[in-house]
């Protein structure tokens, strides 16, 4: 793995052990709790995460349709067709290891190859890894801020 995917790597594995010690100790009912005036539960943001972090790469630099395991985007799901915490660890776990796979094989030269978004317009591979990382983050951060308002 180049440097800078050693970054992007580190990156995102960073603040992943914090992450999963909070969803691992969850029960079924914690994984679904919305928190007063909020909008999304621990199990919808995992769920994100990981299609974020797999759509976003696939989608603008492979140009690869987008992959929904569970039959549809986070987005369009309502709770019942939420998987079990169990399908929605392993599913970010899968990400997590072709995320690896991806950066193993990803050039130097791949990082300012540019794609474009249909949001935010032109931007380098660099950028869609800096918005990955960003995305997670800030997801893997609600969801210790949510985990905190349930107690």
């Amino acid at each position: 793995m180049n440097r800078e995917a050693q970054v992007v790597w580190a990156s995102l594995e960073f603040r992943k052990p914090a992450m999963l010690q909070i969803v691992e100790a969850l029960a079924a009912e914690q994984m679904h709790w919305v928190p007063p005036n909020g909008r999304n539960s621990i199990a919808w943001l995992l769920w994100h995460i990981a299609e974020v972090e797999d759509n976003w790469i696939r989608d603008l630099w492979l140009g690869e349709p987008r992959r929904y395991p569970f039959g549809r985007s986070v987005r369009d799901a309502s709770r019942e067709h939420y998987a079990a915490k169990a399908e929605l660890l392993a599913y970010f776990h899968e990400v997590r290891d072709i995320t690896k796979t991806r950066l193993e094989a990803t050039t130097e030269a791949d990082f300012d190859k540019m794609v474009h978004d249909a949001y935010f317009g032109p931007l380098s591979v660099r950028d869609v890894w800096g918005g990955v990382i960003t995305s997670f983050a800030w997801h893997a951060g609600q969801i210790a801020l949510t985990n905190r308002l349930m107690s």
